[in-house]
């Protein structure tokens, strides 16, 4: 009877050591971020209407993300879907660095590129929307979430 309860007791025992579960999946740490994607972020913000200094508008999405890759020493194509182009394929959200460009359809939800902005940081982009005003915005918002395209990473 004993043998038997101690049996019983260690296959508890080594029960329970198994039932733990998965091991927890561990991120791999991202590089740092390169000095230039924090000056294109930086550059990207003082375009905000409060920190704004007398420079004309740009014209659309584009033209902003231009504009500031230009004060930045970078020459981008001219249009949204141009810049979809160049870069690094950026393979999943997550993995969005600052100065990222990323892309969404335009109106309606489609699979052709109609809007451009520059990723910040944790979930947040910069862009210049319809209303023509630069905003920083949530990148997982229904709207965003729902019209993201992917990303391109053209600061090495």
């Amino acid at each position: 009877m004993r043998r038997i309860l101690a049996c019983g007791a260690l296959s508890l025992l080594l029960a329970a050591g198994c039932s733990s579960g998965p091991a927890p999946r561990v991120r791999k740490a991202l590089p740092p971020v390169p000095p230039l994607a924090k000056a294109v972020a930086r550059t990207a913000k003082t375009w905000l209407p409060e920190e704004e200094k007398g420079r004309p508008a740009p014209k659309d999405c584009s033209d902003y993300v231009r504009k500031v890759f230009l004060e930045n020493g970078m020459d981008l194509p001219r249009s949204a879907r141009e810049m979809a182009l160049v870069g690094d394929k950026v393979g999943a959200s997550q993995d969005l660095r600052m100065g990222d460009l990323v892309f969404f359809s335009g109106e309606k939800v489609a699979r052709a590129v109609g809007h451009v902005g520059i990723y910040v940081n944790n979930g947040v982009f910069i862009h210049l929307p319809g209303s023509g005003v630069v905003v920083m915005e949530s990148f997982f918002s229904d709207y965003y979430r729902r019209r993201y395209l992917g990303g391109r990473r053209v600061i090495p």
